[in-house]
């Protein structure tokens, strides 16, 4: 068995929740939530200079030797992103040389049709099981042992947790001309979660391995059944003595544990939060008496906590104590998580990370950040499968007795191509809401959750999905004042999308990682609540906040391009005269750009530098007609 070198310093519900499988409630199959780690390139890693690196720039690469161990599929250079039935939502892999190509295992494909004698629009389950292998790689001038393996790698791997035989991700090193190997332990490989896409620079300690020699060789092996793992841009630098890398950070409240809402209503706010973080110690020392300080910024609030050691090559979860957030009225803010090490750490560039959180007039979303993203709703994943009853639900807790004046769901408008056809929303799919009880949902007796829940508390009528709710990039559901108890609810959305003539796609804000409970999705098929470990983008408005959509609609107005970088066009099939007012507002109904015009004509292009990643609502008036458009800034 492999050792895990995981080290649990503190232990939190965040991490340790997140993709648990518990009553019946698997990972979502096909959908494709992502984690990236934004780690800076090798000449910001502390370490001196690389002794040796390979970049794939030639498709016939001569010291490489690839065997199909399970007779399935094999390792191959490629230039393109994964295919097959269940992998055409993934890019490339985020390296710094991915045009010259690199190496790919996507056993996604060898059981897609027709690979395999995979039947049409069948998934294939045979045991993908191969290798590649590179070397010989000369670094006997190396003065020292303290040497790291680092390379690009973007994976997804299905369908068991680590460890299980049946899919893994090995790395093996031979320092003898290739005679023997030894399991480097790769530390995604040890801990990795299902059918998450994960994009890392992973390094590996050498030091233990005598890798000063002149003939190492690394072996990469994939054993799974589906999706991918690309490799690119190997190299071997020598490894700094202090070096502390923070993974991840989170803001989180007591109750619910682990769940990072990205807005909270100010009535719904609690009187403490914490902040904590995913701390790796590159270094070859072992770092004693490290700070992480938690603060949350131009508020004067500052707290901090000590931890004793964090061993090499090991990686630990530190938090704060519980810290007083009672004074933060309704406004945007930015929370800070930075570790110091006691050593001499030569990169701290990797030693802080920061995101944005909201406190809120009346709106509660869990999705909002949007700094990554994907897509699911009617057909997809699963085709006729999920076609027609779907559900997606999100778990809302209220401290305060409120009220519940509406639902909004962000859809994706963009068009996909996939294996099982091209999906895009469209005018007359159908919605209902429902607002359920949580009862059973932590309750160890219950194994099985019903479709309600606990139990339908409010129920909507069928909400016809039009075409402006289409170009509006979103469905808002008034609510006739539900009267909310201090309690916890999910929030549920059922789709028909008409046997797929009329899809409806939502976005799944994927910008953090979240606890199981957190955002859910039921499949009709059979009957089974799934865990989303990302937030489905399903929001609610308390306290008369509606954000119903003006039915007075401007026709005729186009936006491009839409997501866009640093501008947007906006365009009208008509000359428009007299006064016209262009207001972008953020995902919460904050106005964040305004521009007027006195005779806008027919073409105008709006700079949108200022503006940051993420969604927002665009609306263009004219002679009290207004035309709103979802407009995404990547």
């Amino acid at each position: 068995m492999k050792k895990s070198i995981l080290i649990i310093v503190i232990a939190i519900a965040f991490q340790s929740f997140s993709q648990i499988d518990v009553k019946n409630i698997e990972n979502v199959p096909m959908a494709n939530p992502i984690e990236i780690i934004d780690i800076p390139g090798p000449s910001a890693l502390g370490g001196d200079e690389v002794l040796w690196s390979e970049d794939f720039a030639d498709e016939t690469t001569p010291n490489i030797i690839t065997e199909d161990i399970a007779g399935y599929g094999d390792w191959k250079w490629s230039d393109q992103s994964p295919s097959g039935q269940w992998s055409e939502n993934a890019g490339v892999i985020q390296s710094e040389t991915p045009d010259n190509g690199f190496m790919i295992m996507e056993a996604d494909f060898y059981n897609t049709s027709p690979q395999n004698d995979v039947a049409d629009g069948q998934v294939g389950e045979n045991p993908v099981s191969a290798s590649f292998t590179i070397g010989p790689i000369d670094l006997s001038a190396s003065e020292t042992e303290e040497l790291v393996l680092q390379f690009y790698s973007n994976y997804r791997i299905c369908c068991y947790y680590a460890p299980s035989p049946n899919n893994d991700l090995n790395v093996y090193i031979s320092t003898d001309d290739g005679a023997t190997f030894d399991d480097l332990n790769y530390i995604e490989g040890e801990t990795f979660e299902v059918n998450v896409e994960k994009e890392t620079l992973s390094q590996i300690p050498l030091g233990s391995f005598s890798p000063n020699t002149d003939g190492v060789y690394f072996k990469f092996e994939w054993v799974g059944t589906h999706y991918f793992w690309m490799i690119d841009d190997l190299s071997i630098i020598q490894r700094p003595a202090y070096d502390l890398k923070m993974q991840s950070s989170w803001l989180t409240m007591e109750d619910p544990a682990s769940i990072e809402y990205y807005a909270i209503p100010e009535n719904q706010m609690p009187d403490e939060m914490m902040i904590g973080a995913e701390v790796y110690n590159y270094g070859y020392n072992d770092d004693a008496n490290i700070t992480l300080n938690g603060s949350i910024d131009g508020q004067g609030i500052y707290t901090e906590i000590q931890y004793d050691l964090v061993e090499a090559d090991s990686t630990a979860y530190v938090e704060t104590n519980y810290f007083d957030v009672s004074m933060l009225s309704a406004g945007t803010y930015n929370f800070t998580a930075e570790i110091t090490s006691s050593g001499t750490d030569q990169n701290t560039d990797d030693n802080m990370l920061s995101r944005e959180f909201v406190v809120s007039d009346h709106v509660y979303a869990i999705d909002g950040l949007y700094t990554a993203y994907e897509w699911q709703g009617t057909g997809w994943p699963g085709g006729d499968d999920t076609a027609d009853g779907v559900r997606y639900a999100n778990y809302f807790d209220i401290k305060e007795e409120t009220v519940l004046s509406s639902i909004e769901i962000i859809l994706d408008t963009g068009e996909h191509p996939t294996s099982l056809g091209t999906f895009q929303t469209e005018a007359g799919g159908e919605m209902i809401a429902y607002v359920c009880d949580t009862t059973g949902i932590f309750d160890p007796l219950v194994e099985t959750l019903n479709p309600d829940f606990g139990g339908a508390i409010w129920t909507s009528d069928f909400y016809l999905v039009s075409e402006s709710d289409v170009n509006d990039g979103r469905v808002v559901i008034d609510v006739d004042e539900l009267p909310l108890d201090v309690n916890a609810y999910y929030i549920v959305i059922e789709m028909y999308s008409n046997g797929l003539a009329t899809d409806i796609l939502i976005l799944d804000d994927t910008s953090v990682p979240q606890p199981w409970f957190a955002s859910l999705v039921f499949y009709p098929n059979d009957q089974t609540w799934y865990s989303n470990p990302n937030a489905s983008s399903i929001r609610i408005g308390l306290d008369g906040f509606e954000n119903s959509l003006n039915e007075n609609m401007l026709d005729g107005i186009t936006c491009f391009p839409n997501p866009t970088n640093d501008y947007i066009e906006i365009t009208s099939n008509q000359i428009l005269d007299g006064e016209s007012n262009l207001v972008i507002y953020n995902i919460l109904g904050g106005e964040v750009m305004r521009r007027s015009y006195s005779q806008f004509g027919h073409k105008k292009q709006i700079d949108l530098h200022r503006l940051s990643s993420g969604s927002y609502i665009l609306e263009f008036e004219n002679d009290d007609k207004t035309s709103k458009h979802k407009l995404i800034i990547e």
